[in-house]
């Protein structure tokens, strides 16, 4: 397949994906924890689901934003956002996976509350700003969320998403021009940068709209998601197995710890994250 190809084919399935995740969020996503509160006066496991819903709502609406970056080529910005859709997805499949009454504490309630200035938090100690007594809450670093598959690619990954998050010199060539001159025009690895897009959104896909028993508008529309995300997973898989072949002009020791990410990516789209089966991935 040749790139421009590949860069349509990526284009298609974001399209699509942003078609079908608001059309979700508009028919599915309610806060069913938030309502059990209200009648009952007690928090249970229904805020995860409030708290997926608000993921999937929040990177949805990071997607529809990356297509237009996309289109004007500034795909150093698509990667910052995509650091922050990476960290929804596995705090979403961390508070499913990993449930316990205190995690709703950790996700939910205290952050709301440290943002009101109602508790202050100062990275080790949460102390209650009225009566000064410690509360618990564990906020949780990105890597202490891994889980499956995810950790075997999370480090490489992860770190070549933050390098573009901050002021790091290494990615100084983006935004230089072919005679060294600094510039805002230039468009750097179009292709890598929507496959890592399409992976992560597919991921969160899987792991939040494709469970069974989920409220799907209809019949119809289920098929498609499922189809979608089928569709989805087997062209990541066979564009990341390319990628993982690809030797590309980087030196030697970089070259080959891109095409171990790669690896690695590739092998965790065989991991079930959601209710549809596998068994098309070879």
């Amino acid at each position: 397949m040749q790139m421009d190809e590949a860069i349509s084919q990526c284009n298609k399935y974001i399209n699509k994906f942003i078609l079908r995740g608001r059309g979700f969020v508009w028919y599915a996503c309610f806060r069913y924890g938030d309502a059990y509160l209200h009648i009952t006066g007690e928090p249970d496991e229904r805020f995860v689901d409030d708290y997926q819903y608000f993921v999937f709502t929040k990177s949805t609406k990071s997607l529809i934003s990356i297509r237009e970056l996309l289109c004007s080529g500034k795909t150093e910005d698509v990667l910052i956002i995509l650091r922050s859709m990476f960290e929804g997805y596995l705090a979403s499949r961390y508070i499913d996976e990993s449930y316990e009454p205190q995690v709703l504490n950790d996700f939910l309630f205290i952050p709301q509350l440290i943002a009101q200035r109602k508790i202050i938090y100062d990275g080790k100690v949460a102390i209650e700003r009225e009566n000064k007594s410690e509360t618990p809450f564990n906020q949780r670093a990105p890597s202490k969320m891994r889980l499956g598959k995810d950790k075997d690619y999370f480090y490489d990954f992860y770190e070549y998403l933050c390098n573009y998050s901050h002021c790091n010199y290494s990615i100084l060539p983006c935004y230089l021009d072919n005679y060294g001159i600094f510039t805002c025009e230039k468009e750097t690895n179009p292709l890598l940068t929507r496959v890592m897009v399409l992976f992560v959104y597919t991921k969160l896909f899987e792991n939040i709209v494709t469970i069974e028993g989920e409220d799907f508008l209809n019949s119809r529309i289920e098929k498609e998601c499922y189809k979608l995300l089928k569709e989805a997973t087997i062209f990541l898989y066979d564009i990341l197995e390319c990628f993982s072949n690809n030797n590309s002009k980087a030196n030697d020791r970089l070259n080959k710890h891109m095409k171990n990410m790669f690896r690695n990516m590739r092998k965790s789209l065989k991991e079930k994250v959601g209710s549809m089966s596998k068994d098309f991935l070879k």
